[in-house]
């Protein structure tokens, strides 16, 4: 596909392959011996809304390493605007490993601990992951019949405020969808009789954790190594936080993370994020990501063979 994406601050163009992958060319799951490959998962910044495919985050981190390391790099970027760390574990295991890479970097953002527990893809049992459903198509059968009718499609198409609207309840709904998880949950704990004062943070943060943990797991199976890019929330123009929750249960993740914070704050005051809408990147935004990148990647040589 290939179209335009405009709002009020920016107007871009997104076009992506054969596999939906957001790309110029078709990228065969057989990688040439010369060079390094990178698989992208995150969900809309990982996807780069906001931005043109030459200043997304992960085309700037190749250009940067290719220029410390000589080293030819190749992004395959699986990102799916409203994936959660769930879906991006299942895209891994079903696409990802397919382009055998040397590198799997996952973009982590806050929405990710609701949408884990929204698609109700996994949960946690005796301390386990287990997969728990088999997809999450949220009203895509309602879509589905909608787009038969030449109206609909025309409003989906051209109407900014039927978008506004669809946008609006989408929002309001999968916050609804994701307290009706917990709140289950609670129940079924209830029922077995069970003595659980888990709460809603503890919840997301273990059930986030352990396929963050499943992830690491099967990138060493496959010989990749995994980097976690900790997408920061805006305060303002000076001022960023980071809420990844590095310890659960008292237990400290040991995962390769790196965080843009302090790149951003000697770029303070400049937009880095977008102001309206949902709060992309800017290419100044996404160019510091992409450099912040290729410094770690380079000297954890994570490009390198997988150090068992």
């Amino acid at each position: 596909m290939s179209y335009e994406h405009s709002t009020a601050e920016y107007k871009i163009k997104i076009q992506t392959n054969s596999k939906g992958i957001r790309a110029e060319k078709e990228i065969q799951y057989e990688k040439p011996e010369n060079i390094k490959r990178i698989v992208l998962l995150g969900d809309s910044f990982g996807m780069g809304y906001g931005v043109n495919l030459d200043q997304m985050f992960s085309t700037r981190m190749a250009h940067y390493l290719e220029a410390k390391s000589g080293k030819i790099i190749e992004i395959v970027n699986l990102s799916t605007s409203g994936h959660g760390n769930a879906e991006e574990l299942i895209t891994l295991q079903n696409e990802g490993f397919k382009y055998k890479p040397d590198l799997v970097l996952l973009a982590w953002h806050n929405t990710d601990l609701d949408d884990n527990v929204r698609s109700n893809l996994y949960e946690v049992s005796e301390g386990q992951l287990k997969r728990k459903a088999d997809a999450y198509l949220p009203a895509v059968k309602e879509r589905e019949f909608l787009n038969r009718f030449l109206i609909y499609r025309f409003l989906a198409e051209n109407s900014q405020t039927y978008n506004f609207l669809r946008n609006w309840a989408g929002k309001n709904a999968k916050e609804w969808l994701a307290k009706a998880r917990f709140k289950k949950k609670r129940q079924q704990q209830n029922n077995s009789e069970k003595n659980d004062t888990t709460t809603k943070k503890e919840f997301k943060c273990s059930l986030m954790m352990a396929i963050l943990k499943q992830m690491d797991t099967e990138c060493r199976l496959n010989n990749s190594n995994f980097l976690i890019l900790d997408i920061p929330l805006r305060l303002s123009r000076k001022e960023f936080k980071s809420i990844f929750p590095l310890e659960c249960d008292g237990e400290q993740a040991e995962f390769n993370i790196v965080s843009p914070i302090e790149k951003f704050k000697t770029r303070s005051g400049e937009q880095i994020y977008w102001e309206r809408g949902d709060g992309h990147f800017t290419p100044l935004g996404c160019d510091l990501v992409g450099e912040v990148l290729a410094d770690f990647i380079d000297s954890r040589e994570l490009l390198d063979a997988l150090k068992q």
